[in-house]
């Protein structure tokens, strides 16, 4: 849902890592990302028991054809981690990765973060007003404080993947919240990313989703209408 976890909930999870000799796997590609405060330190920077392992891709935050991505290990788990991407192909190119390090080392790395965390906050600003704008009530937004991505929350009555599929003929990609549950009960809703989507094109594409939303919500509600299908 994109919600940051407080600090005494963040030091519970280490503790209870290190209780049960268990590791966290702590996936932080974004969290340069904030809007309004400061990035907040990983859980990695925080572990004093080597129980979490740290893993990001460059792929998000520069470019995808760059297929470079990073983790980092607790010390007793190098070896084996090492053996495993050895085996699995002939790894990633030395000189994409030694150009990479240099891109790093020389703060143009930090440069492009600043300039982007502008950009996508900009394109994350439109895009919660738009929707704030156009569906009022009828939603609630969860996870814009950070990331590239926002959760937008509806009535358990909308089928999330049924409008999915009818906005892809348009060409408005939607994520349907319900594919990240497992149950019966699945929260209805949308994953929207705007990293990728300039601001001019946001008011329309909120615009498409309203649409989409209330013709579907029309659908159902029409007399005659056969029962929502709660299986999935």
């Amino acid at each position: 849902m994109g919600v940051t976890m407080s600090a005494t909930r963040r030091f519970e999870l280490l503790e209870w890592a290190h209780a049960a000799g268990s590791w966290i796997i702590e996936d932080d590609y974004d969290s340069e990302f904030r809007y309004g405060t400061m990035p907040i330190a990983s859980l990695q920077g925080l572990d004093t028991s080597e129980r979490v392992i740290y893993t990001g891709t460059f792929s998000k935050v520069l470019y995808p054809s760059i297929r470079l991505g990073y983790i980092v290990v607790p010390l007793d788990l190098v070896e084996r981690f090492a053996a495993v991407r050895q085996a699995m192909d002939i790894c990633p190119s030395h000189a994409g990765q030694a150009v990479l390090s240099t891109f790093i080392r020389e703060g143009h790395f930090t440069r492009h973060i600043r300039r982007m965390r502008k950009i996508y906050e900009e394109r994350r600003r439109i895009l919660v007003e738009e929707i704030e704008r156009q569906f009022g009530s009828l939603c609630r937004i969860s996870g814009a404080a950070a990331g590239m991505h926002l959760t937008v929350l509806f009535d358990d009555q909308l089928h999330d993947r049924e409008i999915a599929a009818k906005a892809l003929r348009d060409k408005l990609l939607l994520s349907a919240l319900s594919l990240s549950y497992f149950g019966r009960s699945p929260r209805q809703g949308f994953v929207l990313g705007f990293g990728n989507t300039p601001v001019r094109q946001i008011p329309g594409a909120v615009s498409l989703l309203k649409r989409m939303v209330s013709s579907s919500t029309l659908t159902r509600n029409s007399p005659g209408s056969a029962a929502p299908d709660t299986t999935l």
